[in-house]
This record gives structure tokens, C-alpha cells and sequence, in this order.
């Protein structure tokens, strides 16, 4: 047999040989946690407003009843569904996250839950495809992801939408000529700005949805036989070089073949982006040892890697919610005068101007400092500088939901449950973790996505 000679070829064959007997335990588990965490934030921005344009955008333009919407009655196509599923997961900036693949499932379950419903398929082929769309992103991110942060291009989208086809086409059965040839055909919607990181946009939400329609509709594609270019990825004009300024030829080093991408994957239980957490997380130590007083508090550095200091720290004064959410500031100076940093409070105008909390943002005072060898690159050190002159010092190596303090089963329930408060019943929010926890037993997932049809 010809080895394959093309990074798609070589994806493509990965995907298509995946069978879910070859999948580890750990593997399994962790693909349902993402799942059940997943469906909690579809729930929970059903009801937010900032994303309500998608759904209604989708609803006006109907198209054939195969999948469903999240929070709505009314079944659109397959592709649509995913549009709006991705984007209602990553509506409250609290979707899971990986340092090579960026954030997976708010791309990769909507796609595979989409694909899975409109034809009929298993909670077995289900959670093969989760993983195939996840391994996928890892692999390529690992390649090209720095350099998308440094061009500013949104990792998520870029890779999503490779993600999002690998999951689709494996729910489709594709061979592995076809998924190559979707992963060329997805890669020209490949995209998405990060300028939402410095001035706030909603639009931000709407990069996981559209990475998840666009996979699906290229496994579509490709199933009827439209074809992309074999070097996608690795070619003078492919994506390594235009998004990640690697230069032609990159390919992914050989152990990231090896792993299971999906066990690296990390939970977040701020609804803020990434490398606010372990911030957050310091000063939630530095509180719990000895209260602190909101008016006590002169100053705080925070040291982060170089990189965070400006993806999440170059935003004080929130103007909507995303900027709230990728303002380190704001998040901290929450914390300290609520004592807690609550999903609603970030989607709430007052809290952006109240002044106790801005005065504490604009106290904050972000730093590049050298992570200690052996210690997550999301890591951070808090000082928080006190009126009477003491300084209290915390340093945070991850965060809770890194790999390094990994989340629990009861860690995602808890937080799924707290998404469906006020938006379904109780006895709906335990029918849902009950499916998801014994999703190989079932041979359909509808009785699954049945659940997530809720009132207009």
C-alpha cells in the first residue's frame, strides 16, 4: 500500500479507518463530558439575547425539517442546525478550550450532532465522529495555531471548519477521498478576524456556527462529488502558510499523530476566555484566605505569558458582552465586588460601567513574565496591592479545568445544570445527562436531540 502523500490524505485516511472500538476509555469519557457541557451552553444561549439574530435568521429562511435547533420547535437542514447550534454554544464564552485546536465543540458537536440526526445514526458513531473533528483541529492547530494568534486570525474558525467537515463526514461514511476532498472543499470558508478581542463584536459567537456549517455542507459537497485541492494544507497557497506563516511544506510533527488531541482538551468554569482564568482562579485563593475589601485595593499586576497580555488584557471599559468577557480587568474587579464571576453578570450593561468594578480594571496592571519550566503556558502570578501597604502574592499554574486539575464528571453536571436554570425543567436537564452518560447504548441520538426542542 502507498503510504499517503498529502497532509489531507493523511488526515483523510486517520478519520475514515476511526472505529469506536478503537477508542480508549478515557477517551470515551471525556468525549461525553464535552458533549454533556456542550449541550448545556446551546440550552443556555437559546435564551441569550446577543446571539438571537442567527436563530431568527434561520427560522425566516426554513429549508428542509432534518435537525434541530436548540430552544426551538421548528427542524431546519443540516447545516443550518449546525450554524446555529455552534453559535449558540459559544454565545456565553464558556465552550471548552485547547492550546493547539483553540475551542473544538461548539464546532465539532453541533456539526456531528447535526449529521447524526439527519440520518439516523448511533451514540457510538456520534462520539468517533466528536473525536475524529476534534483529533483533526489538534493535529493542524499544532501547526499553524501560533502563527493564526500572531496574524490574528481566530483559530477556532480556521480550524472549526476542518474540524466540523472530519465529524460530518464520518457520520456520512465518507471515503477517504471524499473527506480530502472536503477538507478542501471547507478550507475556503475558512477565516474569521480576532479585531473582536481589542473593541468587542458579537459577531465572535458566530465563528463556531459558521465553522460547523461549513463542515457540514463540505462533507455534503464532497459526498456528491465536488473536489478541493490535495494540498490544502501544506501547499504555497494552502493554510499553514496563508494563516500561519509556516512556509510551504509544514506538516505535523509525528507524535501529534500519536495522542488522543481530545484528552487535552480543557473546561472552563468562568465564562471568560482562557487566559483570564488562571487570574481568576489566584484571586479567588488570595479571597478565600482572607477577605478583601474592593476599596482596599490600590493595585494589581498580573503576570501572564507574553502572548495574553494582549488577547485578553487590552480591554478595560466592556461595551458589550464579549468585550466583558476578553477584558482580564473587568472579570477581576467583578470577582472582587460581587465575589463571584457569574455568566449573567457579564451579559449585564450596568456592570460595565458600574464604577466600583472599573475603578478595580483600571488598577489592573498586565505583565509578560517567563512561565516556570514544567508549568502550564496558562498560567499566572496575582499581586494585589492593599492601602495599608501590604502586597498579597498568588501564582496559579492552570486553572480549574486545565489537564493539570482536571474537570470531573460532577464538575460538568454541575455546571450543565446551571445552564439549564430558568430555561428547562429539571426533570428535562436529568433526561438529557442520563442519554449522554450511556450514549453508546443508544442506536439513534434523536431521542437526544428530541430533548433540545424546546417552545418558541
Amino acid at each position: 500500500m502507498i503510504s499517503p502523500r498529502t497532509v489531507s490524505e493523511q488526515l483523510a485516511s486517520w478519520v475514515v479507518g476511526l472505529n469506536y472500538g478503537d477508542l480508549p476509555a478515557d477517551v470515551t469519557a471525556m468525549t461525553r463530558r464535552l458533549v454533556l457541557d456542550q449541550l448545556g451552553l446551546q440550552l443556555r444561549g437559546s435564551a441569550l439575547p446577543n446571539v438571537q439574530p442567527v436563530r431568527a435568521v434561520a427560522t425566516a429562511l426554513g429549508g428542509r425539517g432534518e435537525a434541530t435547533v436548540t430552544g426551538s420547535s421548528i427542524p431546519v437542514s443540516a447545516p443550518q442546525a449546525a450554524w446555529v447550534n455552534g453559535t449558540l454554544g459559544h454565545s456565553a464564552e464558556y465552550d471548552d478550550a485547547h492550546m493547539s485546536a483553540w475551542h473544538t465543540s461548539s464546532a465539532v458537536v453541533p456539526a456531528a450532532l447535526a449529521a447524526a440526526e439527519r440520518e439516523g445514526r448511533s451514540g457510538r458513531e456520534l462520539i468517533s465522529a466528536v473525536v475524529a473533528g476534534v483529533q483533526v483541529m489538534g493535529i493542524l492547530g499544532s501547526v499553524a495555531g501560533g502563527g493564526m494568534l500572531a496574524r490574528g486570525w481566530h483559530g477556532s474558525k480556521v480550524l472549526g471548519v476542518f474540524g466540523a467537515a472530519a465529524a460530518a463526514g464520518s457520520i456520512l461514511g465518507l471515503d477517504a477521498a471524499q473527506m480530502a476532498n472536503a477538507f478542501g472543499i471547507a478550507a475556503s470558508d475558512a477565516g474569521g478576524t480576532m479585531e473582536y478581542d481589542r473593541s468587542g463584536g458579537e459577531v465572535k459567537r458566530l465563528h463556531a456556527g459558521a465553522a460547523a456549517r461549513t463542515g457540514v455542507e463540505a462533507a455534503l459537497l464532497a459526498q456528491q462529488g465536488l473536489t478541493g485541492p490535495a494540498t490544502i494544507f501544506e501547499g504555497h497557497r494552502g493554510v499553514f502558510a496563508m494563516f500561519g506563516e509556516t512556509g510551504d511544506g509544514a506538516a505535523p510533527a509525528e507524535e501529534e499523530w500519536d495522542r488522543w488531541q481530545i484528552l487535552a482538551t480543557m473546561f472552563r468554569f468562568y465564562p471568560a476566555i482562557a487566559a483570564t482564568h488562571p487570574p481568576l482562579d489566584a484571586l479567588r485563593r488570595l479571597r478565600e484566605q482572607e477577605p478583601i475589601a474592593p476599596a482596599d485595593v490600590v493595585a494589581i499586576t498580573v503576570g501572564l505569558p507574553a502572548w495574553a497580555v494582549g488577547h485578553g488584557a487590552a480591554i478595560i471599559r466592556p461595551a458589550d458582552a464579549i468585550s466583558a468577557q476578553f477584558s482580564l480587568g473587568f472579570g477581576l474587579g467583578l470577582q472582587l465586588v460581587t465575589g463571584e464571576n457569574r455568566p449573567e453578570d457579564y451579559f449585564d450593561s450596568h456592570r460595565w460601567s458600574d464604577p466600583e468594578i472599573l475603578r478595580i480594571a483600571e488598577a489592573v496592571l498586565p505583565v509578560a513574565m517567563d512561565i516556570p519550566d514544567g508549568d502550564p503556558n496558562l498560567s499566572a502570578r496575582v499581586e494585589v496591592e492593599l492601602r495599608d501597604g501590604r502586597r498579597r502574592t498568588a501564582y496559579q499554574a492552570g486553572f480549574h479545568g486545565h489537564t493539570v486539575w482536571p474537570a470531573t464528571d460532577r464538575d460538568v453536571e454541575d455546571k450543565f445544570r446551571a445552564n439549564l436554570h430558568g430555561v428547562t425543567s429539571g426533570e428535562t436537564a436529568q433526561a438529557i445527562i442520563d442519554i449522554v452518560a450511556s450514549l453508546e447504548q443508544f442506536p439513534s441520538i434523536r431521542e437526544l436531540t428530541a430533548l433540545l426542542r424546546l417552545q418558541d
